[in-house]
Formats: structure tokens, sequence, C-alpha cells
């Protein structure tokens, strides 16, 4: 029986002290094989033609063609996965947004030049995420210009058209031949938004209280193709967890934040949850909720009900609003590896709550998806052109 393939990476960085870091972290892991290193975006991409690695890590700022350039150039001639090393600056946060919108599929903070514990997570961050990225969907990798990007990229096409799921009984799948991230049947301007066209499926049994998305690698890109979906009068809260490192998640909640008709903020600590108002996770922390005075508050923290590698973790959040809020709580997996979210899904569906996820065809990596709905716990699978849409549809249902 032959070994297991490796996983080929090529290092863009122009620090030979960081390229050397890096190749040494990737080599101490035996599925995964460092083919070579480029000390700028031009010598990468040169080497990404010749080598064709499964996964590039890409500095930003480089001499002669930086990291942005280099990703644009790649996503048009080459798609490759692409995992952005930055620094937790706000400068770097913003590079990593633009670098989300050309196609980057994840960032891992690089070491601030402390010893010691920045290149312990350095290390863990590293290897998980090339794994992940290891699986990435190559159809779906395309720029995702903000919102304004309507096209459709013809091999996603062909993948969402061809493909047949295979769902749980009783599990609603919705299908759709827009692009994933173009919500082009929704009116624009000031007026209360219609959703024309969505096709009906199950509902909820029991009003929505509260609306919670987990999604990881890819997540960033698919936020912004749902949250913008959600009218200004939206009636209940919504909360984010994201996997980020810690430093990213507010510049990001400021992004969406220009994107949507809600609010959308990073959470803090004790504040009162409120209508149409979106709250993302702090990155390197717990996001939980309580109930004070039959009024909802976010619990940020560093406390886990649950032994985890997320800060945050979608469980974590799902197992609190299970407690908290139960058969109120409408729970949503987009794209992301692994199965955080699937443990706290089936405590909020024992207690009746509702359950969307991301389907196969549109996610960036489909794992956090996947465990939910081969746990039979979906009660409805949709594209992520279709998430928006279909969570409206949930949280003003009638009956």
């Amino acid at each position: 029986m032959s070994a297991p393939r490796q996983i080929g990476v090529l290092i863009v960085d122009d620090s030979p002290f960081m390229r050397l870091t890096l190749q040494k972290i990737l080599s101490q892991d035996p599925s995964i094989k460092v083919l070579d290193t480029a000390k700028d975006g031009r010598e990468g991409i040169l080497k990404l033609q010749s080598l064709r690695p499964d996964v590039i890590t890409m500095d930003v700022e480089m001499p002669v063609m930086n990291g942005l350039q280099a990703l644009d150039e790649i996503m048009r001639w080459q798609p490759t996965p692409v995992i952005i090393l930055s620094a937790v600056t706000t400068e770097g946060a913003e590079s990593t947004l633009k670098a989300f919108d050309l196609g980057a599929v994840d960032v891992v903070a690089k070491p601030s030049g402390k010893p010691g514990a920045d290149l312990q997570v350095l290390s863990r961050d590293l290897v998980e995420k090339v794994k992940a990225a290891a699986l990435v969907n190559l159809a779906r990798l395309r720029p995702n210009k903000g919102l304004a990007s309507s096209q459709q990229n013809p091999s996603t096409a062909a993948v969402s058209s061809s493909t047949a799921a295979t769902v749980q009984p009783g599990i609603t799948k919705i299908t759709s031949s827009k692009s994933p991230s173009s919500p082009s049947s929704v009116s624009s301007g000031n007026a209360a938004r219609t959703f024309s066209g969505v096709k009906s499926g199950v509902l909820p049994k029991h009003p929505v209280e509260i609306v919670a998305i987990g999604t990881s690698t890819g997540g960033p890109s698919a936020l912004q193709a749902v949250l913008p979906v959600l009218p200004k009068n939206f009636p209940v809260p919504v909360l984010v967890a994201q996997h980020m490192p810690p430093g990213f998640t507010g510049p990001l909640a400021q992004r969406l934040n220009g994107l949507c008709e809600l609010n959308v903020r990073e959470g803090v600590n004790g504040e009162v949850l409120k209508a149409g108002t979106v709250y993302v996770a702090p990155a390197g922390k717990q996001l939980q909720v309580q109930r004070r005075s039959g009024q909802l508050t976010l619990n940020i923290g560093d406390d886990s009900p649950i032994p985890t590698l997320y800060h945050p973790s979608v469980d974590v959040m799902f197992l609190s609003l299970g407690k908290e809020v139960g058969k109120g709580t409408l729970g949503v997996v987009m794209t992301g590896m692994g199965s955080d979210g699937t443990k706290g899904m089936k405590e909020i569906k024992k207690l009746e709550g509702f359950a969307i996820t991301e389907a196969e065809e549109t996610c960036v990596v489909y794992g956090m998806p996947r465990s939910i709905v081969e746990a039979g716990l979906a009660d409805r699978v949709v594209p992520l052109g279709e998430i928006g849409k279909a969570i409206v549809e949930c949280v003003m249902r009638r009956g």
C-alpha cells in the first residue's frame, strides 16, 4: 500500500528568517512537503508555474511584487489556495481583507517578535490551515470584490449545475443557478428589501429569537455574501463565530458594517443583544450568551464549557444558545474544515431549534457543513447565494 500523497507547499516571503522558520515548521509534519521558497511575488509566480504546489503561503509586504499583486495574478491565471501571513496591525488587517477579496482562503498571524508563545501558535495554526487549504474546492477560488462582483466563474457554474447532492431524509435542499456570491435578486434602496423567488422549504417549528452563524476557511467572503441580504428591519440579533487570529475580527466587522443594512460590530462583554445588530465574536475569545432579567447579554471571555482548539468556537456559541435560548435558535453553518459546531448543534436540535447548512457545491471547504449533514442535524441545505434569503424566510415565518 502506497503512502498518502504529501501536500506540496510553496513559501513566498522576503524575509530569509521567515522562509527558514516556515520551512522548519511545515517540514515537521510528514503529510506536508515544502517544494521550494521564493523571496517575492514575481519569483513566487514563476515557481508556481513550474512546481504546481497544492498550497501557497504568501507574505504581503515584499519588494518587486507584493503579496496582493501576486495573489491577483495567481487567481487570474492559475488558481491555487493561498494562505496570507499578516502582521497583527491595522494596516496588516486591512491588507488581509483585501487578500480575501482577491481569493485568499485563510490568514495566519505573523509572530510579533516575542519569543516562545508566538511561534507555538504559528506552528499549530500554520499546519492546520495548510491541511485545510489543501482540501479547498478549486472551482470556488475566485476574486470576491466585496459584493460588487456578480460574474460567475464558468467552472463554478458547471459544478453547481452538475452536482447532485445526497441529503438526509427530511432535509430541504434549495438549488440555484445564480452566482453564489451575487445577491442579484435583492432590490436595493431605502425601501425594505423584498425576496422574490425564494423557494419555500421547511420552516422552524418555533419563532426564531436569534440567528447564529459559524464558519471558518472561506468564511469572510461567505459572510459578505450572506449578511448584506438581511434587511434593516431584521427583527432579531445575529451572532457570528468566524475562525480568525486575534486582531482580525474587528476590521472584518468594520468591513461588513460598510456592506450591510444591519449594524455590524465586534461583540463587547456584557452588552445587551439588540434586534437588527450583528455581533462578531472577538478572535481569541469565546462568545456565549446569558439571559438576565429577560434580556440576552453577551458573555465574552476565556472560559469554555468544553475543550476546544478554536477561539471563538462555534460549538461553544451553539451550546450557550441551546442552554439560554433553545428552540428559538436558528443555527447556520457555512464553509470550513473539521466539525466545529456539530456538538453544539446537537443540543440546539434536541430543543427543537433549526439548522441551515451551506451546500457542498458552494463551500470553499466542505467540512463543518458536511459534519452537520452527516449527523442528520440539517433542516435545510442551501447554496451560499440563497442562505441570506433562507434565513429571512425562517425568521419572518408566519404561522
